[in-house]
């Protein structure tokens, strides 16, 4: 059933639910838990929604839609329910959705996160699949990222405590980032050797480095492309809400859930329990509040209430999805 959005305005955000109100449509029409959204060239958008929800969402040309999945029972107690493969991505069942990437032929990646799995589905043909058919071993894959030349997935996954890579010819798996053990990484060691502290997401910066944000240490790090790590935002650890418009390695984040670039190639941290969205800028050094107000949740459409997953449009405008809010944010690009 597509649905047509009704764009409501207030002091430059543009915030929409399905079409006007979301929490007083019946369930089958209401967006739940979105967690995380991308755009093809086009403009469309594509999003995912966590254990309450367990869809795929579609906005093309003004239209909602879900094009995968149904609202069944969700949560990382339940494991592996995945089903579906093979057949039709509407008819398939997902767990905990946490992220998704979109390949230039049309693959649309998804870190299927509680039913360990990184799912695919043919937006040619809409059909799903699991990539490497269930041989790739995955304990809690949270986010996933295209290589800039698209022949490398990048995977976090908390559990294994690693940043992971795969090879999309091959199907190969290998580690980019942690050893496997839980700890505080040694800031001018390798990254492979270091343990990590909640990998919860990882992207690639455009030169094809890693940025990663660690949960538990409230911290952004960067794997170079020699290999070696370093803490670029919040050396200290500590978490926090300070230090925007100053330098990255002296401000803090709380619990940072979800990393994208922005169209200069700066890296847009959701720092979900501050509630806002920091930018970093690698050229500077610097940390910058980018939208919410720190510390402070609401419904208004000036406030977020743990966003997780951002993306840049085409037109250069910022998505947010506000997940506990259950609903899209859009940030105009002049606004910003």
């Amino acid at each position: 059933m597509k649905l047509p959005i009704l764009f409501l305005t207030f002091l430059g955000f543009l915030a929409f639910d399905i079409p006007a109100n979301a929490q007083s449509l019946p369930g089958k029409n209401t967006l739940i838990q979105p967690f995380s959204i991308v755009f093809n060239t086009a403009g469309t958008l594509y999003g995912v929604e966590y254990e309450e929800g367990n869809r795929i969402f579609r906005i093309k040309n003004g239209e909602f839609d879900f094009i995968a999945g149904s609202k069944t029972p969700g949560g990382q107690k339940l494991g592996d329910v995945a089903k579906g493969d093979g057949g039709p991505a509407r008819k398939g069942r997902f767990n905990g959705m946490h992220d998704l990437a979109l390949h230039p032929d049309g693959r649309l990646f998804i870190a299927d996160t509680f039913n360990r799995r990184i799912r695919v589905i043919d937006l040619k043909t809409n059909t799903l699949s699991t990539l490497g058919d269930g041989k790739l071993d995955f304990k809690s894959p949270y986010t996933v990222d295209l290589h800039p030349d698209g022949n490398r997935l990048l995977v976090a996954d908390l559990e294994r405590r690693q940043v992971l890579e795969i090879d999309l010819g091959s199907l190969t798996l290998t580690s980019r980032a942690g050893n496997g053990k839980k700890g505080l990484p040694i800031d001018g060691q390798s990254a492979l050797q270091s343990p990590l502290l909640a990998p919860r997401a990882a992207i690639y910066g455009r030169d094809g480095s890693i940025y990663l944000a660690s949960r538990e240490g409230h911290a952004l790090r960067h794997v170079a492309t020699d290999g070696i790590i370093h803490t670029v935002v919040n050396r200290s650890g500590k978490k926090g809400r300070s230090g925007d418009d100053g330098p990255a390695i002296a401000a803090q984040l709380n619990g940072p859930k979800h990393l994208a670039l922005d169209p200069s190639g700066n890296i847009v941290i959701s720092d979900d329990n501050n509630h806002t969205l920091r930018l970093y800028k690698p050229k500077e050094g610097t940390l910058h509040l980018l939208a919410g107000t720190p510390g402070k949740s609401g419904k208004s459409k000036t406030l977020l209430n743990r966003p997780h997953g951002a993306r840049y449009a085409p037109d250069g405008s910022i998505w947010i999805a506000d997940s506990f809010n259950h609903r899209l944010l859009r940030i105009p690009k002049k606004n910003q």
